[in-house]
């Protein structure tokens, strides 16, 4: 079971530009690159992330535990590759669970 204090400290990462696509990106596969991660756009504003916010979010999900960090061998070289944890996909459960309650709210 997580504790609030860990369900808070995960909502407030998620809340961060780019963690929740993020994650979601991750979650749908076994492992995502830096190259991959920088075609995404933000749910809200349908813009692309700076690779400067990508490369700072991706060290604060690490940081936290929510995605691993793994080298990979790709043609023949190394690359680093990115892996949600069972901590990332905890905070993507409690994303949902947040924004089914504030629609719950806004419809009332």
């Amino acid at each position: 079971m997580v504790s609030l204090k860990e369900k808070y400290k995960m909502m407030a990462l998620i809340i961060g530009e780019g963690a929740l696509e993020i994650l979601q990106f991750l979650a749908k596969r076994e492992v995502g690159y830096f190259k991959e991660l920088r075609d995404l756009k933000n749910i809200r504003t349908e813009k692309f992330f700076s690779p400067s916010t990508i490369s700072f979010r991706l060290k604060e999900l690490i940081q936290c535990g929510a995605v691993s960090r793994q080298i990979a061998v790709s043609s023949g070289r190394n690359v680093v590759a990115y892996k949600i944890t069972d901590t990332g996909r905890q905070s993507l459960e409690l994303a949902d669970k947040f924004e089914n309650e504030l629609r719950m709210i806004l419809k009332e």
